[in-house]
C-alpha cells in the first residue's frame, strides 16, 4: 500500500507547497511554547524549591509515566494513521477522520483502566493520597482523549495556531494551579499534582470542543453514521500498525524511566526528574514542534514523491535542510551544556540541587539532546513515507531496539544511577538514528543527487563548535574548579566567556551555513516550492545546484 496523500489540499500540488507549512507551523508552535515555557519555567522553579526530591520525583517520573503510557498507547496510532487520510469526491476528509478517530476514546478508557489498575496492584502499601492520585491521573487522561478527534481534524487542516493557543492555555493553567495549591493549601503533593492535571485536561478538552462547535456552525462538521468503505478500513488498519509502533515507542522512550522506578530510590527519581525537565527544555521548545509539523509536511508530500522522481529529489533536499537545522540547535546543547550544568543549577535551584548528582546528570543530558534532535526528524520522515508493509518491518526492528534499551537501562542504572540512565538513553537513540538512516538511504536509492553526507553541517561549522566547547571547558576549570572568590563573581565571568563563545559559533554558522539559513527563511516567507537543492551552493557545501535557475 502506498502512502496516502495527507489530509487537506490536493495531492497534485507540488511538494514544496506542502513542505512550506513546516516553517510557518513551526514558528507558531515555537512562539506558543516560548510564551508558555517562559511562564511555566518560573512556576516550576518555585515548585521545585518547595518540594523535596522525593516529592518532585512523584510528579516528574511516576505520574508522568502513568499519563504518558495511557495517552501514547491510546492516541498515537490514530494521530499518525488519520494524517494519511486522502480526500474523495463522496466523503470529505473531516468525515473520514471523524469516522475512525473517535475510536481513540473507548480505547483510551480501556487503557486508562488497565494502567491505573496495574499501578495500584503494584503498590498495595501506598497511602490513600497516592492511590487517589493514580486514579485521578487516569481520569484526566480520558478527559484529554475526549478532544482527540477534533485535535486530529485541526492537524489535517494545518491549524497550528489553534493548537498552539490551546496548549499554551492548558500548560499555564496547570502550572498556576500547582503553585497556588502548594503555597495556599495543606494538600499532599500527590493531590496537588492530580488537581493540576485535571485542570490541564479540562482546558485542553474545552478548547477543542469550542473548535468543533465552530466547525459545526460553519457546516464543516456533520457527524453521521455510515458504513465504512475501503479507505476507512485502510486508515483503521494503518492506525493499528502505528498503534503497535507506539507501544514500542513507549518502551524506547520511557523504558529507562520504568527501570529507574523499578530499581532506584525516590530521591534519585527526583534528581533525574528535575534534570529531564530542565534538560529537555530545548527539546520541548524547539525540537518537538519542529518534529510535529515536519511529520505533517512529509505525510502530505509523500504521495507526490512516491509517483514523481523529481518530487522525491525535492523531498530529499528539504530533509537535508531540516536535519542540518536541528543539528545546529542540538550541537549548542552538546557543546556548552556539560560545562554550564553546575552553574545553571546553582544559580536557578540553589545548593539544595547543585550539590547532588544533578549537575553530572544534566551534563550527560546536554549531549543527549543532540541525538534527540536528529532522531526526531529522521524518524518523522521514515514514519511519514513508509507504506504499511515497511512500517510492519520497522516495528520488528523497533521491538529489538526496545528490548536492548530496557536491558541496557537496568544494567546501567544499577551501575551508575541517573547518569547510567542517560547513558542508556543515548545508546538507544544512537541505534534508532542508525536504523532510520539505513531506511532513508534505501528510500532515496533511486533519487539522483542525494547522499547521507548532506545531512551534516559543514566541516567549518563542526570545527567551530568543537573549539567553542573546548573554550567553555577551559573556562569552567579556570574559573570554577579553583573555588576562589565569591561564586557569583566566578559565575559571571564563566557566563561571559560562554556568551563570547556562542557569538563565535553564530558567526561561523552564518559563514558556513548561510544556505541553510536562507532556505529556512525562504520557507517562512513563501508558500511556493523551495529549490530542489535546499540551499545556496556558494555557501553551503551540502547544497545541490537548483535546476533551471
Amino acid at each position: 500500500m502506498a502512502p496516502a496523500g495527507g489530509a487537506g489540499g490536493s495531492s497534485g500540488k507540488g511538494g514544496g507547497d506542502h513542505i512550506s507549512v513546516v516553517a510557518s507551523g513551526f514558528l507558531r508552535l515555537m512562539a506558543s511554547q516560548l510564551a508558555a515555557r517562559a511562564v511555566t519555567f518560573g512556576m516550576n522553579l518555585m515548585i521545585a524549591r518547595h518540594l523535596s526530591p522525593e516529592a518532585y520525583g512523584l510528579s516528574a517520573v511516576q505520574f508522568y509515566l502513568i499519563t504518558t503510557t495511557i495517552l501514547l498507547l491510546s492516541r498515537e496510532g490514530f494521530r499518525r494513521g488519520c494524517m494519511r487520510v486522502a480526500s474523495a469526491a463522496a466523503v470529505s476528509i473531516t468525515d473520514r477522520v471523524l469516522a475512525v478517530s473517535w475510536l481513540a476514546i473507548p480505547v483510551g478508557a480501556a487503557v486508562a483502566a488497565a494502567v491505573t489498575a496495574g499501578v495500584l496492584w503494584r503498590s498495595p502499601d501506598a497511602d490513600d493520597a497516592y492511590k487517589q492520585a493514580v486514579v485521578l491521573h487516569g481520569v484526566a487522561a480520558v478527559v484529554e482523549l475526549l478532544a482527540e478527534p477534533f485535535y486530529i481534524i485541526a492537524s489535517t487542516q494545518l491549524r497550528f495556531g489553534l493548537r498552539a493557543g490551546i496548549d499554551t492555555a492548558a500548560m499555564m493553567l496547570r502550572g498556576a494551579v500547582t503553585l497556588a495549591l502548594l503555597l495556599q493549601t495543606r494538600m499532599s503533593p500527590a493531590a496537588v499534582f492530580s488537581a493540576a492535571q485535571l485542570a490541564f485536561a479540562g482546558t485542553y478538552f474545552l478548547g477543542y470542543l469550542a473548535f468543533a462547535a465552530a466547525l459545526y456552525t460553519q457546516g464543516q462538521l456533520r457527524p453521521q453514521l455510515r458504513r465504512w468503505d475501503g479507505e476507512d478500513w485502510q486508515t483503521f488498519w494503518l492506525s493499528g500498525v502505528f498503534a503497535i509502533q507506539s507501544a514500542e515507542k513507549l518502551v524506547l522512550a520511557e523504558g529507562s524511566k520504568l527501570a529507574l522506578v523499578a530499581v532506584e530510590s525516590g530521591y534519585n527519581q527526583g534528581v533525574y526528574g528535575l534534570v529531564a525537565n530542565l534538560g529537555s527544555l530545548v527539546v520541548r521548545l524547539l525540537l518537538q514542534p519542529f518534529e510535529e509539523v515536519a511529520f505533517t509536511a512529509f505525510s502530505r508530500a509523500g504521495a507526490a514523491a512516491a509517483s514523481d522522481p523529481s518530487e522525491r529529489t525535492r523531498l530529499g533536499g528539504v530533509l537535508s535542510l531540516m536535519v542540518r537545522g536541528v543539528t545546529l540547535v542540538g550541537l549548542l546543547a552538546a557543546a556548552f551544556g556539560p560545562w554550564y550544568a553546575y552553574t545553571l543549577l546553582r544559580l536557578v535551584y540553589g545548593t539544595r540541587w547543585s550539590e547532588t548528582e544533578a549537575p553530572a546528570v544534566l551534563a550527560w543530558y546536554s549531549a543527549y539532546v543532540l541525538l534527540l534532535a536528529v532522531n526526531g526528524i529522521t524518524e518523522s520522515f521514515v514514519h511519514a513515507v513508509l507504506d504499511s508493509r515497511a512500517l510492519s518491518q520497522a516495528n520488528a526492528a523497533l521491538l529489538f531496539l526496545g528490548a536492548t534499551h530496557v536491558a541496557a537501562s537496568l544494567a546501567l542504572v544499577r551501575a551508575a544511577g541517573a547518569v547510567g540512565l542517560v547513558a542508556a538513553d543515548s545508546l538507544n537513540m544512537a541505534l534508532r538514528i542508525a536504523y532510520s538512516l539505513w531506511l532513508i538511504r534505501h528510500y532515496f536509492r533511486g533519487a539522483s543527487g542525494f547522499s547521507l553526507g548532506q545531512l551534516l553541517p559543514s566541516r567549518g561549522t563542526l570545527a567551530a563548535y568543537a573549539a567553542a566547547s573546548a573554550a567553555a571547558a577551559a573556562s569552567e576549570r579556570a574559573l570554577l574548579s579553583a573555588g576562589r572568590g565569591p561564586f557569583m563573581q566566578q559565575a559571571a565571568a564563566h557566563v561571559a566567556a560562554g556568551v563570547t563563545a556562542v557569538g563565535a559559533v553564530a558567526a561561523s554558522a552564518w559563514r558556513f551555513e548561510r544556505g541553510t539559513v536562507a532556505q529556512i527563511a525562504q520557507l517562512r516567507r513563501s508558500r511556493g516550492s523551495p529549490p530542489a537543492g535546499g540551499g545556496d551552493s556558494n555557501n553551503d557545501p551540502h547544497a545541490q545546484k537548483p535546476k533551471n535557475q
